[in-house]
């Protein structure tokens, strides 16, 4: 089949689940099947784009959120949101440059907040729109680091991009906060640990595909369906969970 006669699958994921939907998107068992476009964006952005795109008719076939997203657009859509099933859980945590000497400890609350205090900069993900960034906010708040010991904080859209900064801060103290995903597949990060208790967060994320508006139901619009709900249970398939382990989502307890 040529590629201008293979349906659009449209996929719409937070950061979260990019690496490893790239990941299967190349593999020759789907990337003959149909032409892919991909939106990943901090998880709030993701949930109102997809209620924007179901409100006003435009597909989406493919999402990856979190399990009480997924409910929230079914309540709403009750008869074109299905569920898949889990990828597994994302730990949010810290990440510094792989090569950096400066020792970074996180394994205490306390530790936590030397480190934070002993950096230049600070990497985080958009602290509204995004599961990580809003986590992290709450716990800097209870950290009340004095604004004369806090670092300079650049935020990004995703953790992913945060961690992709790194590399702009060489020679720097820095750490980037984002999830265990988003830093399994970076040379150049280094994944330092989790948030230490009691601020420890594990984020789980779940497949939902979504059908096309009933007065879109033509041969291509099938065929896009018919796709996305296969590859949305490769995705969360248990045959796959080795894969999705190596990239940092753990089985769901």
């Amino acid at each position: 089949m040529s590629s201008w006669t293979l349906p659009l699958v449209e996929i719409c994921s937070a950061g979260a689940g990019r690496v490893w939907i790239d990941q299967c998107l190349a593999l020759p068992q789907w990337s003959p099947k149909a032409q892919y476009r991909t939106r990943y964006a901090a998880l709030q952005s993701t949930l109102d784009e997809l209620d924007r795109r179901l409100t006003e008719g435009q597909d989406c076939h493919l999402c990856v959120l979190t399990p009480d997203a997924i409910r929230s657009l079914q309540s709403r859509w009750p008869h074109r949101i299905e569920w898949l099933g889990s990828l597994g859980q994302a730990d949010t945590g810290w990440v510094a440059a792989a090569g950096d000497g400066q020792a970074y400890c996180v394994e205490t609350v306390e530790a936590l907040r030397q480190s934070l205090i002993s950096l230049d900069v600070l990497l985080v993900p958009d602290l509204q729109q995004s599961s990580g960034g809003r986590h992290l906010q709450r716990v800097l708040d209870e950290l009340a680091i004095p604004p004369s010991d806090m670092p300079a904080v650049e935020s990004f859209a995703g953790g992913a991009q945060a961690v992709a900064a790194l590399s702009a801060h060489a020679g720097q103290r820095v750490m980037a906060c984002a999830q265990s995903t988003e830093v399994q597949t970076a040379p150049h990060a280094h994944y330092l640990g989790a948030f230490p208790a009691p601020y420890a967060l594990s984020t789980e994320y779940a497949v939902a595909a979504i059908r096309s508006h009933p007065d879109n139901q033509d041969s291509e619009t099938q065929t896009a369906w018919s796709v996305a709900c296969d590859l949305g249970r490769y995705l969360c398939s248990p045959s796959q969970q080795a894969m999705r382990s190596a990239l940092g989502f753990a089985c769901v307890s």
